[in-house]
């Protein structure tokens, strides 16, 4: 549930969705409160003759609805380029840019609203009618809605910067980060030893397919209770699933063999907690994260753009991240009940197979590259630093061997190979010693 509400509150069309009831509600309300009115207002506020109210409200109403046209035509171009420059992964994070959307929700909020107010303008002696106070709110809107689409300009220019960009989807891993691998363990988790192994189980099998997008924790330990039963899950966030593929395994009393009603419920209520999308989401994923900075890195290295200088920015936002959770222990990876009893088996992916997949895909783009590979270097040796002796700088030293490794080819000058494999002897003789 948690995961539905989070994809709703980050689409394009939410905040500009609540803005049109907004501007309907608030239209019909200030409609209707017109006469109630005291005379005394017309003093305060400027007033405008029917024709002159019919005029005004028609010409908001076309020009917001042109301006949101054009802001949509311009957001859609740039996510156009963004897609093409520094990779698919990055338009989610534009789309899902509060600064567009309130923007875009303004403008047709505003034209909405002049729509609705316009039709109950009345001429004639008898009849004649304007919600004057409605009125003046549909003025104040369009000074609103003008103002912001200046911003809208500065605010579009500046997101497609690869400094923006890469700031972005930073914070965003930090945030996640900082969920996966907390510095103190959360009290209702175990250690893997914890778990009591599966004799005879049953497997959950998905019924659609896709990645899956988040797991709801709660939920299982709730339905694992319920069932008096151990859930082992089989699959992490971001991990691909066909329809039919086992994503946990399941055990209860009595023996699965029997597939009571109460082992079926738990059978749902599994395939209910994982959610599996067409895409792969950040809301649990931080691999995804980490693939979005890979690719703007991967795609500047390429030949045909050849922008080394991209890539540094990219490896230096990945390096932030991961450096502000180096040091801390991985998940735990068994969920217990309020009694202690372990209920759930995840199946957590340790920080370091974070950090050496990103880097072993970036250094297969860094062959004749020296400056990017001492980039790349400069983030496992931060990450050392933090790490001490463990079996994280273990795996850290061996990915740096294989940096300079793939860095070092035909065109790499003799003095920047040798620059690079003195720096890589460097981090090993800190493992040796």
């Amino acid at each position: 549930m948690h995961y539905r509400i989070r994809r709703v509150l980050d689409s394009f069309w939410f905040v500009p969705g609540v803005g049109l009831v907004l501007a309907l509600l608030v239209a019909e309300a200030l409609v209707a409160l017109e006469p109630a009115l005291p005379s005394t207002v017309g003093d305060v506020i400027p007033t405008v003759g029917p024709d002159g109210s019919r005029g005004l409200l028609s010409a908001i109403a076309t020009s917001m609805l042109a301006a949101a046209a054009t802001t949509f035509s311009i957001t859609i171009a740039v996510l156009t380029l963004t897609s093409s420059a520094y990779g698919p992964r990055l338009v989610r994070s534009l789309m899902a840019d509060r600064g567009n959307q309130v923007v875009l929700a303004l403008l047709v909020s505003t034209s909405l609203f002049a729509m609705l107010v316009v039709r109950h303008v009345r001429a004639g002696d008898d009849s004649e009618f304007v919600p004057h106070l409605a009125v003046n709110v549909a003025i104040v809107l369009a000074v609103i809605s003008i103002v912001a689409l200046v911003y809208f300009i500065h605010h579009i220019s500046a997101s497609i910067q690869i400094s923006r960009l890469a700031t972005g989807v930073r914070d965003q891993l930090i945030t996640l980060l900082d969920e996966l691998y907390p510095e103190q363990a959360p009290t209702r988790r175990a250690p893997a030893a914890r778990w009591p192994a599966i004799d005879e189980g049953a497997d959950v099998r998905a019924g659609t397919s896709g990645y899956v997008a988040s797991i709801d924790h709660g939920h299982l330990v709730a339905a694992a209770v319920e069932a008096g039963a151990r859930v082992e899950l089989l699959v992490r966030p971001g991990t691909l699933v066909c329809a039919g593929d086992p994503i946990a395994r399941v055990t209860a009393a009595p023996a699965p063999s029997t597939r009571p009603e109460g082992a079926a419920r738990l059978d749902a209520a599994v395939i209910a907690a994982v959610s599996i999308d067409d895409e792969r989401t950040p809301v649990q994923d931080a691999e995804h994260l980490v693939r979005q900075l890979v690719d703007v890195a991967a795609r500047a290295l390429s030949p045909g753009v050849n922008d080394p200088i991209t890539a540094l920015t990219a490896i230096d936002a990945l390096t932030i991240a991961m450096a502000s959770a180096a040091g801390r222990p991985d998940p735990r990876g068994v969920l217990l009940d309020d009694d202690g009893a372990p209920r759930v088996l995840l199946a957590p992916r340790e920080l370091s197979v974070l950090v050496v997949d990103a880097v072993d895909l970036v250094r297969q783009y860094v062959a004749d590259q020296p400056l990017v590979a001492h980039r790349l270097l400069d983030l496992l040796e931060r990450l050392l630093a933090r790490e001490g002796a463990s079996d994280r700088a273990v795996s850290y030293r061996a990915a740096a061997d294989r940096v300079v490794r793939s860095a070092v080819g035909p065109g790499t000058l003799a003095e920047d190979g040798a620059a690079l494999e003195r720096r890589r002897d460097a981090i090993v003789a800190g493992g040796a010693a």
